[in-house]
């Protein structure tokens, strides 16, 4: 793991939860001298915490821009756990969201998260700063399930829109992304990498289709075995 990779906050709080936290063994891992981006399930955040915690090298993960400024940050907490989800009171699901939104927006800066712009033009952002640092030999994690409360192993639908970051790449590198699988096993308390899957010199759209089902079906091919 690079020095200093993280912040201080990201930090303590990683030491704190592994005292407390079953320590995951990580299974197939491949060392490689090139960026990686690691395709997830998120399992209603079993996974994102599971690969931040244990996973033996610094990622940079995609985390919604709303959880990385602390006004946005705030309302995202009011109006969905909080309000839609727990059924809390307004006034309540306020007064618990202001204090909760200050080290929330920290720890994913800590983290050096990227920010994903969700239906906004300043998606291109996300996908200019995600090439930058992989040009730059860093890797990257994505959870892009749908229904990432959904705590079931199968992986259904998925967000495709994170393969785009392949042209960006491409286009920086002249080299294809390596999106590699990767499933957090909660039985076996285990991080299991899968195989490598790249986009082929076709039609963008054609590869696509292709490498989005690839990435679906490897990744139940992972949660089968558990």
């Amino acid at each position: 793991m690079k020095d200093e990779f993280y912040g201080r906050s990201f930090q303590v709080l990683r030491s704190c939860m592994r005292l407390i936290c079953r320590k995951y063994q990580v299974y197939n891992l491949r060392e490689t001298n090139k960026p990686v981006v690691y395709i997830s399930h998120h399992q209603n955040f079993h996974g994102p915490i599971m690969t931040m915690l244990w996973f033996p090298h610094s990622l940079h993960l995609w985390a919604l821009s709303v959880f990385c400024n602390r006004e946005d940050c705030y309302h995202q907490i009011t109006q969905y756990p909080l309000t839609a989800r727990l059924g809390l009171p307004l006034p309540l699901a306020k007064l618990i969201a202001k204090p909760l939104s200050i080290p929330i927006a920290s720890l994913v800066k800590s983290s050096k998260a990227i920010p994903v712009y969700r239906n906004s033009r300043k998606i291109i952002l996300t996908f200019k700063e995600s090439a930058e640092l992989m040009k730059k030999g860093e890797s990257i994690v994505i959870f892009p399930d749908v229904q990432y409360d959904d705590r079931s192993n199968e992986i259904k639908e998925l967000y495709e829109g994170f393969l785009n970051l392949e042209r960006y790449y491409y286009q920086l590198t002249g080299e294809h992304v390596c999106f590699r699988l990767l499933y957090a096993d909660k039985k076996k308390k285990a991080l299991l990498i899968g195989g490598d899957i790249y986009f082929g010199d076709g039609d963008f759209r054609t590869e696509k289709a292709r490498v989005i089902q690839k990435i679906r079906d490897g990744l139940n091919e992972l949660a089968a075995g558990c």
